[in-house]
Parts: C-alpha cells; sequence; structure tokens
C-alpha cells in the first residue's frame, strides 16, 4: 500500500510569514521606528502636540499641548499653538514668534540648511520649522510690515521650491499690493499653469495686467478669472465680506475657495483704486 504524501505547501504557505514575525523584521531594519509606540521623549512630545490639534474641546487642547512641553520643552509645534492662545501685542507676537523659530533652527543644525534645500519640506524634521517661520510671516504681515513678511516667505521659498505649504498663494497679493509687478511675474512664471485652476493667480493676473497697462491683457485674464472662481469677483468688488470663520477645506473654483483667499487678494486690490473700479466698471450683467 502505498505511503500517504505530505501534502505540498502552496507558495502562499511557503513563503508566509506571521504578523508577528513580519513586524519584528521590518522594526530590525528600520531600528524601531514603525513601532506602536513613539521611542524617545521627543518623539512621544510630538505625537501629543499632533493630538492636540484634534483636541474635541479647549481643556483637552490645552492638556495635551501641556503634556507635550513636559516631555520636550523645546517641542516647536506645541510652543506655537500654546502662542496662539495667548493676548499678545503684535510686536510682542512677533518678537516670541522669532525665538520659536530660532529655536528650531538650532535643533535643526547648521547642516540641515546646507544638504537639504531645495526640498527642505522633505524632511520630516523640518516641518515645524516650516510651519512656525510661516506663522511668523503672517504675524509680520498682519502688522503691516509688508517687506519683513514678504522676505520670509521668500526665503522660504527657496528653502522648499515645491512649496508644499502654499507660501505663493499669500506671496504673490503681497507684490501686487506693492506694486512689485516683476517679482509677480517672476512668481507667476516659476509656477506655471497655476491661474488655470488656482483663485490668487488667476485673479492676480487681472491686476497684474491691469497694472501694467495691458488693457487687452486684463480683459482676457479676466475672462479666464472668471471660469476658473466666479466667487472670488464680489469679494473684490466689495459686494460680498469676507468671512471670519474660514472654511478647513476647498476644491478650485468653489466659494470656499474664494472664502479662503479673498482676505489675501482684497488688499491687494485695494492698493490700487483705479483697478478696483475698472473691476466695478466690467462687472459681469
Amino acid at each position: 500500500m502505498p505511503k500517504k504524501r505530505k501534502p505540498e505547501a502552496t507558495p502562499a504557505q511557503e513563503s508566509a510569514l506571521s504578523m508577528a514575525a513580519l513586524k519584528a523584521m521590518i522594526e530590525k531594519t528600520f531600528d524601531g521606528r514603525l513601532s506602536d509606540e513613539p521611542q524617545t521623549p521627543e518623539e512621544r512630545s510630538r505625537e501629543l502636540s499632533f493630538q492636540a490639534v484634534e483636541a474635541a474641546t479647549l481643556e483637552e487642547h490645552i492638556g495635551l499641548l501641556a503634556q507635550a512641553l513636559k516631555l520636550d520643552p523645546e517641542n516647536v509645534d506645541a510652543l506655537s499653538l500654546l502662542l496662539e492662545l495667548e493676548v499678545l501685542g503684535r510686536e510682542v507676537r512677533i518678537q516670541a514668534l522669532r525665538g520659536i523659530v530660532l529655536t528650531a533652527e538650532k535643533r535643526l543644525g547648521a547642516e540641515a540648511f546646507k544638504n537639504f534645500p531645495p526640498h527642505f519640506w522633505g524632511v520630516m524634521e523640518t516641518r515645524p520649522y516650516m510651519r512656525a517661520r510661516a506663522k511668523l510671516a503672517a504675524a509680520l504681515v498682519e502688522a503691516g510690515r509688508l517687506e519683513a513678511g514678504i522676505a520670509e516667505y521668500s526665503a522660504m521659498l527657496e528653502l522648499n521650491e515645491g512649496d508644499n505649504q502654499g507660501l505663493r498663494y499669500l506671496l504673490l497679493p503681497l507684490h501686487l499690493q506693492l506694486g512689485r509687478l516683476e517679482a509677480a511675474r517672476k512668481l507667476m512664471k516659476r509656477f506655471p499653469g497655476e491661474c488655470e485652476w488656482n483663485a490668487v493667480f488667476a485673479w492676480g493676473l487681472v491686476l497684474e495686467r491691469h497694472l501694467s497697462g495691458d488693457g487687452a491683457g486684463a480683459e482676457k485674464a479676466l475672462q479666464t478669472a472668471r471660469k476658473q472662481n466666479p466667487h472670488m469677483e464680489a469679494y473684490l468688488q466689495g459686494r460680498r465680506k469676507v468671512p471670519r470663520h474660514l472654511p478647513e477645506m476647498y476644491s478650485p473654483g468653489t466659494k470656499e475657495e474664494a472664502q479662503s483667499y479673498a482676505g489675501a487678494l482684497l488688499p491687494a486690490w485695494e492698493a490700487h483704486p483705479a483697478a478696483k473700479q475698472w473691476l466695478l466698471e466690467n462687472m459681469r450683467k
């Protein structure tokens, strides 16, 4: 009587690893970076600051940030988030943000600024610095220090040419507000195609063409901008107020996109009354 043969293993069975064994192997390869819990106080602190952003209540938000700073007193994200809760004068806030940016810069070290540009954002460790510096730039603009704000945004674009943070949408209106047409043109040339799907660039081009004395170009740009986002025009003409609370998300061409960027674009148009009057005279019937 022939012996029973042991069933042959299928290819899947031959190569299968248990999930526990697979996880152990991967963690060994990546030096523990994929484990469930952060490995250092700094990593745990970073996780807590991320959780704070999603906190359901202000009390929970502050509590998580306090825990984060207890583990890592120089947690840049936690410091920036707590600063937002402080009632401070504009200049004091700017000074505080400069201190946070300097702290982040020291933590990164000089080598980071030599090796990581022009793809700074691609390195995770740089992101708290970039977020804090963006807040500093915004605070400078809010305080009316437009030149200083432009310098910060421009320097950040040199560090990270891909502009993952969307700083170009804040920088272009500033150039236009100050009448820096050549700088505005260079920025638009640097990011070609934006006018087709972004309201800031579409409506910014209208203003740039008008200020450049190109009437036909301004008319053509106006038609393109109306197609890209028809909701922006009412804000720029003063027929609709910029909302106090901005939407968390938007899609190109939507009213949410117009709400998100009207506050940045409007000062540029208001700085040039003749351009705003021209827009009113060309109101769509």
